[in-house]
């Protein structure tokens, strides 16, 4: 009999509860990605051996978890990064904000007690705060969104993956796919093709 899949006891990592978080950590270790766990620490948090994951990682591991890995690491940095701006933004806005409203106060007091000379610098001084504010205002009027191209997200992996195992088991499912995909405008790279 070839190999042992199919029998024997099932893989441990298959029936781990901790599966999907496990994979996850594999993979970011496999590509490199910033702060992944070795593998040996790995194993270890979750109570397996090292020649498990390993084993796991050459044999069970796909192309398409590894996608959905990727993508979704590039939308969370993307997405940190989009938060971190829109803060930023905020952060300067109520900035400037609360400079204009210190202006406006200068400005009453100097009414109050008769200072024109003083009043009318600190009237040139608003002038330019509200001019910066107006000017920041509208270079970043348009609030950061995140997106993600079709080809990246795990929906598409996973749809790809199903129209494959349905064009597998039905052959004439194939060409009247593909030409409906054509003619909505879906792009068929090379890699899709292999519908």
């Amino acid at each position: 009999m070839a190999g042992n899949k199919g029998s024997g006891r099932p893989n441990t990592i298959n029936i781990h509860p901790e599966k999907n978080s496990i994979v996850r950590q594999i993979i970011e270790r496999e590509i490199g990605a910033p702060g992944s766990m070795p593998y040996a620490q790995i194993a270890k948090r979750v109570g397996i051996s090292f020649t498990t994951i390993e084993r796991y990682r050459k044999n069970h591991i796909t192309e398409e978890m590894r996608r959905k890995v990727m993508a979704d690491l590039r939308v969370g940095d993307v997405e940190a990064d989009t938060a971190i701006l829109n803060d930023e933004r905020l952060d300067i806005g109520r900035t400037y904000d609360s400079l204009a409203r210190r202006v406006e106060k200068l400005i009453t007091k100097a009414e109050e007690n008769e200072d024109d000379g003083f009043a009318l610098a600190a009237m040139e001084g608003l002038r330019k705060i509200l001019r910066d504010i107006a000017t920041m205002h509208g270079k970043m009027a348009t609030s950061l969104s995140v997106s993600v191209s079709l080809s990246e997200s795990p929906e598409w992996v996973t749809l790809k993956s199903i129209l494959n195992a349905v064009c597998e088991e039905v052959p004439a499912a194939r060409e009247p796919l593909l030409r409906h995909m054509r003619h909505h405008v879906l792009s068929v790279t090379k890699e899709e093709s292999i519908l």
